[in-house]
């Protein structure tokens, strides 16, 4: 596994592949858990450095990086561009990596913004829903939204304060480049504030009776990132990724989106590790082209005998060895045995596990099943195929 989590370190994002049953997701979660520093593979699931999907031919890039959601406003549809997954997991390891690697007052300014402003946030929702929070004459500000405050009289024509530009308003103010009174922003900080900033101005007014900038100096330790992608082959990876194989290849670098979230940039950190796993039997899904594949490192993983490897007790070596000698009697030419033998998952005996199964119950409904389907598709073949398949029997 050292080999693996070096060659990940260096490429920064690497496919695990194999025949059915090799314990490709479970070797990329123990990759992940010594990457983030986990001792326990099962406290990945509720860690925020840590995130598992799986991919399927239905899978697109506004499902994987940005897309567009539809929101209700009052009486009408509003459609807004957001990020998903990939975007809002890049977005986290981006601000930890600049915040571990930039010390300057500039730097220091936006963690404390960052820092500060999701508290403000909550505290405006709070005192939203106790009271209302009058910004001018009878408009007030009534809902906290993903990146913006909503202001008006309720859903009657109602406008907003977006986060970017008042967050970029508050840095302006710290940096003394111009001074916060009632009178009107220069376009030079906010077009959208400029023709708002009665409103801007009235909750910039909230921020700076609650937080007070002393210059302080921050420090954050940088986190590794580490995204699993199970099956990754199942979607088409050129349009899922769009723009990012570049972002991919060139970690750091900004690449351009075509949906626009706090502007239309997209970074892949260098502390953000993405394994994907890939299943090297199934011929249903597309191939994966070359301007991806030298993007990743592939990593063969095979299928063992655990009992020989680890001394498995559990394992059933007999039937193992049985089955992968009929993928060198019986694999068609057009086969190789390391992309389609039964990996050594499938031979472990259940039995003792919670809601677990024998080896004969796993032979009759795993392991032949797989096989007769292999005999369907002409990965195994033979006259004798059928009668070899039927005559095997467990030996614990």
């Amino acid at each position: 596994m050292n080999q693996n989590i070096n060659l990940l370190k260096y490429k920064k994002q690497i496919i695990l592949q194999g025949p059915p049953g090799t314990g490709k997701t479970r070797e990329a979660k123990f990759i992940a858990a010594e990457m983030l520093g986990i001792d326990d593979v099962d406290d990945l699931i509720d860690f925020s450095q840590f995130k598992l999907i799986q991919f399927h031919p239905s899978y697109t890039y506004e499902d994987f990086v940005r897309g567009i959601v539809a929101e209700s406003r009052g009486d009408r549809i509003e459609y807004k561009n957001v990020n998903k997954t990939l975007g809002l997991f890049a977005e986290e390891a981006l601000r930890n990596y600049k915040a571990s690697t930039n010390t300057s007052t500039e730097s220091n300014i936006e963690f404390w913004m960052d820092s500060n402003f999701e508290d403000f946030k909550y505290e405006i929702e709070k005192e939203i829903e106790e009271n209302e929070i009058i910004l001018s004459g009878d408009i007030t500000l009534f809902k906290v939204e993903s990146d913006n405050f909503r202001y008006g009289k309720n859903w009657d024509n109602p406008s907003r304060i977006n986060f970017i530009d008042f967050k970029n308003l508050v840095k302006a103010i710290i940096e003394n480049k111009f001074k916060f009174s009632n009178q009107q922003i220069p376009k030079e900080f906010s077009v959208h504030a400029h023709y708002r900033y009665t409103y801007y101005n009235a909750l910039l007014k909230i921020f700076f009776e609650k937080y007070n900038y002393q210059g302080e100096s921050y420090s954050e330790p940088s986190k590794n990132y580490v995204l699993i992608i199970d099956e990754i082959n199942r979607a088409n990876l050129s349009s899922v990724l769009g723009e990012l194989i570049y972002a991919l290849e060139y970690r750091g670098k900004a690449v351009e989106s075509m949906y626009n979230v706090d502007g239309n940039e997209l970074i892949l950190p260098p502390n953000l590790y993405i394994i994907g796993t890939m299943n090297t039997a199934d011929r249903s899904v597309g191939h994966i082209d070359y301007a991806i594949r030298r993007r990743f490192a592939f990593v063969n993983v095979h299928p063992k005998n655990l009992k020989v490897t680890q001394g498995l007790e559990g394992f059933d070596d007999i039937l193992f060895n049985n089955v992968a000698d009929l993928f060198e009697t019986n694999l068609s030419h057009e086969f190789e045995k390391k992309d389609v033998q039964l990996g050594h998952s499938y031979f472990i005996d259940k039995l003792k596990d919670i809601d677990g199964a024998p080896m004969s119950i796993r032979l009759e409904y795993e392991i032949k099943p797989i096989l007769f389907e292999y005999v369907k598709d002409g990965v195994l073949i033979g006259e004798d195929i059928k009668q070899k398949i039927e005559a095997l029997t467990p030996s614990i």
